[in-house]
């Protein structure tokens, strides 16, 4: 496993170097406004994107939480984690696309019935935020 993360950082700081020489910046400057201005989603971003496309496109293996119980809390768009004790199954995309399905802001939730507006909304908010973890 700490293999993958190595292999991760390697990806990111190769794309962040991309990103330098299409910009024509020097070595030590912050990519962060470079990402956004190029509209390019960072490495773990595009991870995020990708298991998020996943839930939206196969939301029939998913349940809401109004789907279980009528009623109309706060929670009501969030998925339902299934209750298992495997850590191998909390670890791997399906209990991941939940978690971070249920950390999206309200509006981009409301959308998921909409693939494309979804994807289109999703990819904004992920540049907005620029997720670097550097």
């Amino acid at each position: 496993m700490a293999e993958d993360g190595e292999k991760s950082l390697a990806i990111f700081i190769t794309q962040k170097r991309i990103v330098r020489i299409i910009m024509k910046a020097k070595a030590r400057d912050s990519c962060r406004a470079m990402f956004s201005k190029l509209g390019i989603l960072t490495f773990y971003s595009q991870y995020i994107f990708s298991i998020l496309m996943f839930v939206v496109k196969h939301k029939d293996i998913f349940k809401l939480n109004v789907e279980i119980h009528k009623i109309n809390t706060r929670h009501k768009l969030d998925l339902r984690f299934p209750s298992v004790n495997l850590t191998k199954v909390q670890k791997g995309v399906y209990y991941s696309g939940i978690t971070l399905f249920s950390s999206l802001p309200l509006g981009i939730k409301k959308v998921a019935h909409n693939t494309k507006k979804f994807k289109h909304e999703l990819k904004k908010f992920l540049i907005k935020k620029l997720v670097l973890f550097c």
